[in-house]
């Protein structure tokens, strides 16, 4: 019997601690953010029963599949990440201000500027795609311009809250230099929380709008889910399309492929520029993240000048190379007649000069020009 007994003090000492453990990272880890509101939520015609929803069936990785995920992640025979010498810098804008300059800060963060307006998308900039300073994925180099170097910015827009994309740290260096946030339905009640002032904040659906100073910007739809450490798609996500003084772009955050693409350009296109995610992708969560060939595919069913690839090369995320993702489309642009502008991260580039393919090849251990 008091062995018995000892067993389940020491269950009920385990219980206990991940308990604690909860509520201390819950409450006392900032980064963590804060869920909003489940009232506000269901004004949502995107809620159903405590979630937010596709309007296509969507599935990410079930649990069922991650014991052989992590198996294969550790197994796994590619190259994992770039060459130490993958470090960039901030080169010098173009000294015409009238013409839509575009510079890539890694993985989904673009900065995009004209006429003296600077407007960012997805600035993670932090070290790690995580919660915690100690571990999850890090970068695989600093970002060619940290978060307190940034310039005034006339609007910051999210696509969705996943770690990769919304980062606590970045946000707390920014709050003050930023006119306007651009967030998904829910992703408000983390921005508050981290200290950014209501009025700074604007929370759409999908085909809401507004404009200010010359920059229009809608939320439209994608195919993904959101989450941060306790939750799961208990706020919304989205893609943006944003007019600068004429120069329509439009931005794919994070999505699966899907057949809004289409819809998307119908009602706000042609576009100047298509920002489209093609990395971290594998076969148990392919409806949420594109590979090179779908965002061809996406690509396809806009009517836009020029195409760059986000989402791939900063962090790794998914089982295949750090490089595969950028091989595959720089070849099935070339085969398919794609407008696409390859370059590396801090270089500050007009659409109209050109690509630069091949460039993260001398990055590579197993690739060389």
């Amino acid at each position: 019997m008091k062995k018995i007994f000892n067993i389940l003090k020491g269950l009920l000492a385990i219980v206990a601690f991940f308990i604690l453990g909860y509520y201390m990272v819950k409450y006392f880890v900032p980064s963590v953010g804060k869920a909003p509101e489940k009232s506000e939520m269901q004004k949502s015609p995107y809620y159903n029963k405590g979630k937010f929803v596709n309007v296509i069936p969507t599935k990410s990785a079930e649990f069922t599949q991650v014991p052989r995920i992590i198996r294969n992640y550790f197994k796994r025979n590619v190259e994992t990440q770039p060459t130490p010498d993958y470090i960039f810098k901030e080169t010098h804008k173009n000294e015409s201000d009238s013409i839509l300059q575009v510079n890539w800060l890694g993985h989904a963060a673009i900065l995009l500027h004209k006429n003296g307006k600077y407007v960012l998308l997805d600035p993670m900039l932090g070290n790690r795609a995580s919660p915690f300073s100690f571990m999850g994925p890090e970068r695989f180099s600093a970002p060619p311009i940290l978060a307190d170097d940034l310039p005034e910015l006339d609007a910051v827009v999210f696509s969705h809250d996943h770690y990769d994309h919304l980062d606590y740290e970045t946000i707390k260096k920014i709050a003050g230099k930023t006119k306007l946030f651009y967030v998904p339905t829910g992703v408000r009640a983390s921005l508050e929380y981290w200290g950014v002032k209501s009025e700074k904040i604007k929370e759409f659906s999908w085909w809401d709008t507004n404009s200010e100073n010359g920059i229009s910007i809608t939320a439209t739809p994608a195919r993904h889910f959101s989450g941060r450490l306790f939750s799961q798609n208990n706020t919304f996500w989205a893609s943006w399309v944003i007019d600068i003084d004429g120069d329509k772009i439009y931005f794919g955050g994070d999505t699966g492929i899907f057949k809004g693409f289409g819809e998307i350009d119908k009602k706000l296109g042609p576009f100047k520029l298509a920002l489209l995610p093609i990395g971290a992708y594998n076969e148990a969560w392919h409806d949420i993240h594109m590979d090179a060939g779908e965002a061809v595919e996406a690509f396809k069913q806009m009517r836009a000048d020029y195409m760059f690839p986000i989402h791939w090369g900063t962090f790794d995320l998914a089982l295949h190379s750090w490089y595969e993702p950028i091989h595959e489309l720089e070849e099935m642009a070339q085969k398919n007649d794609i407008p696409l502008i390859s370059k590396p991260q801090g270089k500050w580039f007009q659409l109209s000069e050109g690509s630069e393919n091949g460039w993260w090849k001398k990055y590579s251990k197993e690739i060389s020009e």
